[in-house]
């Protein structure tokens, strides 16, 4: 994945962090400005929130009405577009959800709206999710595929894995031999790949990500690259 400057404007590498928790919606999430202005300190133009939803380390009342804990869940983000407008930071509006013994996906190019609009992703599997987002043109990512830890049963691939857009291949928060098996089982099936900092802790994002050759402004900008491969990888190593 490399960014062709040649059929850019101004030949500028922009850097945008893909896998970020604020609070109080995640678990040790960090305050949404306080990552926009570390991020921005650190070079970079602007990042996606992927807030741990229903199913994940979420702090918000489950008891709502889903609708309402929809609202709820995207106070967060709406608080960080305030302020990023007035900083000139592209944040965009993503989601973390648990799907099964532990693992995750990643959802990008998706607004609250279409979340709110269908309250069968409460507790869904990936299939469920992937079907909802791919019918509003939005991508599927699985999270740290190899992750080992407690809390996940299964550190493998989805077997689903065919249903979804690719997987995240660098996760600043894994162990190298993680990432490396990752990265190997990508580069065998030909996946789409992403990295992000997974940060909680305001100062812990930056440590990955992708880098582009233009502004990533939209969803529909973001889904554009994405698919087009037309980017680099960032890893802190």
């Amino acid at each position: 994945m490399n960014i062709d400057f040649e059929n850019e404007s101004d030949g500028k590498v922009y850097k945008y962090e893909m896998h970020v928790h604020t609070r109080p919606c995640s678990g040790g999430g960090g305050d949404i400005r306080g990552h926009i202005d570390d991020l921005i300190s650190k070079g970079f133009s602007g990042m996606v929130v992927t807030n741990h939803f229903y199913a994940g380390d979420n702090r918000l009342d489950r008891e709502l009405p889903w609708e309402e804990f929809v609202d709820s869940y995207r106070q967060d983000y709406l608080r960080g577009l305030e302020y990023a407008r007035e900083v000139d930071f592209d944040l965009l509006f993503g989601l973390e959800e648990g799907v099964r013994n532990g693992q995750e996906i990643l959802l990008y190019g998706i607004t609250p709206e279409l979340i709110a609009a269908h309250p069968e992703l409460k507790k869904a599997p990936a299939e469920k999710y992937a079907e909802v987002v791919h019918s509003a043109g939005g991508l599927v990512y699985q999270a740290h595929p190899f992750r080992a830890r407690e809390y996940v049963i299964n550190p493998f691939p989805l077997e689903c894995l065919d249903m979804l857009d690719g997987i995240e291949v660098y996760n600043a928060g894994n162990e190298s031999a993680w990432n490396e098996s990752a990265q190997n089982l990508a580069d065998e099936k030909g996946l789409a790949c992403v990295a992000g900092s997974d940060a909680h802790k305001v100062g812990t994002a930056g440590r990955a990500g992708i880098a582009v050759g233009e502004r990533i402004r939209n969803n529909d900008d973001l889904v554009r690259v994405l698919k087009s491969g037309n980017y680099t990888i960032l890893r802190n190593e």
